[in-house]
């Protein structure tokens, strides 16, 4: 697939945030954030080129927060199905009602685990009320299947299996059964994890958006990622460019590989070589 191989310096970088720009150490996973190197060469960096996140993360106060610590209040949340700019949602792109309830079905029909809008607390969904209760061990509040009144926007949702197999079987159901109407991508480290979203909303889509939307050929642009929800930007813009620590399918299919993975650094070292001292 093309992409610009007489790209020198970009206009506009995207980066993904979990297992890309999330650097520091932690105790758990949920408390990753960038570190303090990685901070500075962004900051440094938006003030020549601007450096926009693009994540399957939501529009939160945890999303904002990371985001503001780059310098920016502009970002791609829900793998395009919002896009926020100064701070204030720009796009919205929601799944619609009939298509919610029909994958919603399908979930249910394969036991899935399913969170919409990355929302925990109020809109996870569960086979019965003995997984509800695993999930109130793991600090979420789950309702089981028969609850689910489909009374709320879906942006994206969320979805996982116990078993890694079976999740990628449903997936490959959805993709067929639904493909004109959700993208389905695998994300996380191990491709352990489903999300899905409206048709045609994904971060490759999300991107030669934001790229037409101020002026900037999308073959001018960037993107950095780890997992298969950046896979959307290969071809779309003009290089993909994967983590050290990418997934497989990843790096099979990226324009260029950073040099060090995240845990070392890997995404401001390779964003130092842009900066024009």
């Amino acid at each position: 697939m093309f992409y610009n191989r007489n790209m020198k310096k970009p206009k506009i970088i995207f980066i993904d945030l979990d297992g890309t720009a999330m650097d520091a150490s932690a105790e758990h996973r949920f408390q990753k954030r960038p570190s303090e190197y990685t901070k500075r060469v962004i900051k440094k960096l938006s003030t020549q080129i601007p450096v926009v996140v693009s994540t399957g993360r939501g529009v939160n106060e945890t999303t904002k927060e990371i985001v503001h610590s780059l310098g920016s209040d502009t970002y791609i949340a829900w793998n395009g199905a919002q896009i926020v700019i100064d701070g204030e949602v720009e796009q919205k792109e929601i799944i619609p009602n009939d298509v919610v309830a029909q994958v919603f079905k399908e979930l249910r029909k394969n036991n899935c685990f399913v969170i919409f809008n990355s929302n925990i607390k109020e809109q996870t969904y569960v086979r019965n009320k003995f997984y509800k209760m695993l999930m109130h061990v793991g600090k979420a509040t789950a309702h089981t299947y028969k609850e689910f009144q489909n009374d709320f926007p879906v942006y994206k949702a969320l979805v996982w299996c116990l078993s890694k197999n079976k999740l990628h079987k449903v997936a490959q159901k959805l993709r067929i059964k639904f493909q004109d109407k959700i993208e389905v991508s695998l994300s996380g480290s191990r491709n352990n994890i489903i999300e899905i979203t409206k048709k045609d909303v994904s971060k490759g889509d999300a991107e030669v958006w934001f790229c037409n939307r101020f002026e900037i050929d999308p073959m001018n642009a960037i993107h950095i990622g780890d997992s298969l929800n950046d896979a959307s930007t290969k071809g779309k813009i003009g290089k993909l460019v994967a983590m050290k620590n990418s997934v497989d399918a990843v790096l099979s299919i990226a324009d260029e590989v950073t040099e060090y993975d995240c845990n070392n650094q890997g995404l401001a070292k390779y964003l130092e070589k842009f900066i024009e001292e």
